[in-house]
């Protein structure tokens, strides 16, 4: 009798054990591809913001305008130079508006893998 209650609780133990990882798991992934999502609707939000920026006429050499134009440079995705129309505000729209739509798909299609991969 002491053998088979012994038994049961080991057996117990295990399966919670093995609940309690996969509700862990299914945790980790739901933040992974949150954070995933968060990070990649920033970035092209800082692409957007130097669209916006730049076809404004924002002053070239304020300090913003720096700011947003090499974190943008940082994150076009080596997309940056694809297209090489002849006026600058286009060039910067379809290259930058391009990165930004890439990195929004991005987040997408890893936030969804991640969430499809939890248990």
């Amino acid at each position: 009798m002491a053998q088979d209650a012994s038994t049961d609780t080991s057996e117990q133990r295990r399966s919670h054990t093995s609940d309690d990882l996969r509700a862990l798991t299914r945790k980790v992934l739901t933040v992974a591809a949150s954070v995933i999502r968060i990070l990649t609707v920033v970035f092209a939000g800082i692409l957007v913001v130097h669209v916006i920026l730049a076809v404004a006429g924002a002053n070239p050499a304020n300090g913003i305008t720096i700011f947003f134009r090499d974190l943008a440079d940082n994150l076009t995705l080596g997309i940056g130079d694809l297209f090489l129309p002849a006026s600058e505000s286009l060039r910067i729209i379809l290259n930058y508006g391009l990165a930004a739509v890439v990195w929004i798909a991005i987040g997408i299609i890893v936030s969804k893998l991640l969430n499809a991969l939890a248990p």
